[in-house]
């Protein structure tokens, strides 16, 4: 009976050490992926919300319109990168988490289509997104990790409606 009593903590304790082992694989200083379908991997989201506790807006002063033109910009880049590399992002709609160092380069990106996209094989978009973080640099800086969760939809149209507003 004492050996049982005995067992059981034991089997307690590995089980919650594996699963704290699971947490430390994903943690954003690691190796894991850095792009990622959002949903698939709730340890992951949580150690980003936990290393990423800054919104866009607030690096931005709290001010709508210019978090917008950020958002828009770097989107408006992603599609001009699609353009330059010959992959096409055209009618693709989707869910985007992007997280950003301090420096504002691009950590991770967590995205999902929605159900009205043009459909887009996983393996071609993780691909595509990993090569546009190592070759992006947002012009913007903070004094901490930040990050902003949005939609995208391709075409932007952001630079004509720009250009034809005189901005």
């Amino acid at each position: 009976m004492l050996t049982k009593l005995t067992f059981i903590p034991l089997i307690i304790m590995l089980i919650l050490s594996m699963n704290s082992g699971l947490a430390m694989i994903h943690s954003p200083d690691s190796t894991g992926p850095k792009v990622f379908l959002l949903g698939d991997d709730e340890n992951l989201m949580n150690s980003l919300s936990k290393n990423y506790p800054t919104l866009l807006m607030k690096v931005c002063k709290d001010d709508m319109e210019v978090a917008y033109n950020v958002w828009m910009e770097m989107l408006s880049d992603m599609e001009a990168y699609a353009t330059k590399i010959n992959f096409d992002i055209r009618g693709t709609k989707l869910w985007m988490n992007v997280y950003w160092n301090k420096n504002g380069k691009i950590e991770y990106i967590g995205y999902y289509l929605k159900p009205n996209s043009r459909n887009v094989k996983t393996e071609e978009m993780n691909a595509f997104f990993a090569s546009f973080m190592k070759n992006y640099q947002m012009n913007l800086s903070y004094t901490g990790r930040f990050y902003h969760n949005g939609s995208a939809a391709f075409p932007t149209h952001f630079k004509a409606l720009k250009d034809k507003e005189g901005g």
